[in-house]
Parts: C-alpha cells; structure tokens; sequence
C-alpha cells in the first residue's frame, strides 16, 4: 500500500518542498531553501484518450485529449509538479506589478 500523502492547496506549494515527511514527522530539507521560481520550468504532455466525460464514442473511434503538465527541475535533482501552482504565480506576479505601477504613478 503507498504511504498516505498529505493534501494541502497549491499556494502551499513552496513551503512544502522544503519539508521532508518521514514516519508522521516533518522536517526541514537538506540544504538550503529551494525557491521554486528560480528553478527551470518543464512541460509534458500527456493524453487522456476517450475520457469518460465525452460518453462512449462509436465504435472503432478513439478520441485522446491532450494534457498538459507542468514541472520545476530544481539544483540537487529535486522536481516539483507546479501545473496548479503556475497559474497562481503569475496572478501574485502580475498583481505585484500593477502594485508597483500604481505606486510609481503616484510619486
């Protein structure tokens, strides 16, 4: 049986890869602290063929899906699925920037 995996939201998503979870207890990782934004960005693509969503197709048709997953390669060959995480990232970037637009505006 695979070991229980705990469940947080996406935002959590940097503070967890710095924790290493062994026998119920938690602590930090090895090293120092990974910043996810500054480790390389990965993509695969997978397919989900004849989803269960889309009914059953005729037969002989097979209707595949593409999916696209996103990862970060960090130093030390830690990577990290961020496809929820992303979308996130960018909307604090952008609001960040906006912020500071607005603030120069006002100066």
């Amino acid at each position: 049986m695979a070991p229980l995996v705990p469940v947080f939201h996406a935002e959590a998503l940097p503070d967890h890869v710095n924790v290493v979870s062994r026998n119920f207890q938690e602590r930090r990782r090895k090293g120092g602290p990974v910043d996810l934004k500054k480790c390389k960005l990965l993509e695969m693509v997978q397919y989900s063929c004849n989803p269960p969503q889309d009914g059953i197709p005729k037969p002989g048709v097979v209707v595949c899906k593409p999916i696209v997953r996103l990862f970060r390669r960090c130093a030390g060959g830690l990577t990290v699925e961020t496809t929820a995480w992303e979308p996130i990232r960018i909307a604090e970037e952008e609001a960040q920037r906006k912020r500071a637009a607005e603030e120069a505006t006002k100066a």
